[in-house]
């Protein structure tokens, strides 16, 4: 079987976490080209490859013809219209989340690429990590009793991270902390409990040099019973942990908790982690179920979007389930306006 010919768009923080996996399937991909506008990031993408012969491009759309996929890795703003240029051209398409900005894009580009009969995969990686997939099993397995609320907690200080530019305007990312980097918990809750009933949220600014909240709170109640809530902070002035996800059941709280063991925002891809799933059950003492250096490894959403490219399935994350992400954000938000909470 050949090899997939793929392209890169947009070479900024997130890239390199993409080129260590795809040098991990180095066996099943051919990065063809990288393109940014600024070049010389373009340039680092490309000389980390493990093959060492991506082309660089300053203008994707030079490159759409020569590639079956592409990787868009973009500001949140240009999602839609990049998306819609790879769809035409022909090309699968992995994007980084969120999906877009309004429900009116993201159901374009569902439109384009089921009328191109292409992949379209958001990328939402969470729910791809091998010890989220370990957590949402031990749930399942009702070893613990029936599962009755989640709760997740992001603590992050992103003080070196957010400093300008596409970041901290509303209209380019979409609102804030809630709208860009909360899914990271709504997606593997809604995995998890299924379909959302009602949500609500509040947020404000600490102090980050954004137009959107930097710390927000949501309260969820799903279909089936469930309670959620998330809490998310951009401005920790010391971060306890990065991630965490409690399942409280009728037996036992069972914790999934992701952590960078240096500086994320600074060290990226190169910043070692620890990963770890305890449970506490009444009157014993916590267990550790799973301890490992799993981090932020996009390895399984990247083999993923390969195999449904491959056979033609739908991608876990396809723009269904990214659209229904997309939407419980939006209602909070819509929520928040009307009642003065954000």
């Amino acid at each position: 079987m050949s090899k997939l010919r793929l392209g890169i768009i947009g070479c900024g923080w997130i890239a390199p976490f993409h080129v260590q996996a795809l040098n991990r399937l180095s066996d099943r991909v051919a990065v063809v080209w990288a393109a940014d506008p600024e070049t010389e990031r373009a340039e680092r993408i490309a000389g980390s490859l493990t093959t060492g012969d991506a082309e660089v491009l300053g203008n994707y759309r030079d490159g759409l013809e020569r590639v079956d996929a592409v990787s868009i890795l973009v500001p949140h703003h240009l999602h839609h219209p990049i998306t819609l240029d790879a769809l035409q051209a022909g090309c699968h398409v992995l994007l980084e989340k969120p999906f877009a900005l309004t429900l009116e894009e993201a159901d374009d580009m569902i439109a384009e690429a089921e009328g191109q009969g292409k992949t379209l995969m958001i990328a939402l990686p969470h729910r791809y990590r091998k010890s989220t997939q370990a957590f949402r099993q031990i749930i399942d397995s009702g070893d613990y009793g029936r599962l009755f609320m989640l709760d997740a907690f992001m603590d992050e200080d992103n003080r070196e991270y957010v400093t300008g530019g596409w970041f901290v305007k509303k209209a380019t990312l979409g609102g804030g902390v809630y709208f860009s980097a909360s899914a990271h918990m709504l997606d593997v809750m809604l995995w998890i409990a299924g379909e959302v009933q009602s949500v609500s949220m509040v947020g404000a600014n600490a102090g980050l040099p954004m137009e959107g909240e930097d710390t927000a709170i949501s309260i969820i109640k799903f279909k089936n019973g469930v309670l959620g809530t998330t809490r998310h902070t951009w401005f920790s002035p010391k971060p306890h942990r990065w991630y965490t996800m409690r399942a409280y059941c009728e037996r036992a709280v069972i914790a999934l908790t992701v952590h960078p063991l240096g500086k994320l925002a600074v060290e990226g891809v190169n910043c070692a982690w620890s990963s770890q799933i305890t449970v506490s059950e009444a009157g014993a003492d916590e267990k550790v179920l799973l301890d490992s250096d799993e981090g932020l490894d996009l390895t399984e959403e990247v083999r993923h979007f390969f195999d449904c490219v491959e056979s033609g399935a739908k991608p876990q994350t396809d723009g269904q389930v990214a659209r229904q992400l997309m939407k419980v954000a939006l209602d909070a938000y819509r929520d928040a306006e009307v009642t003065g909470a954000n």
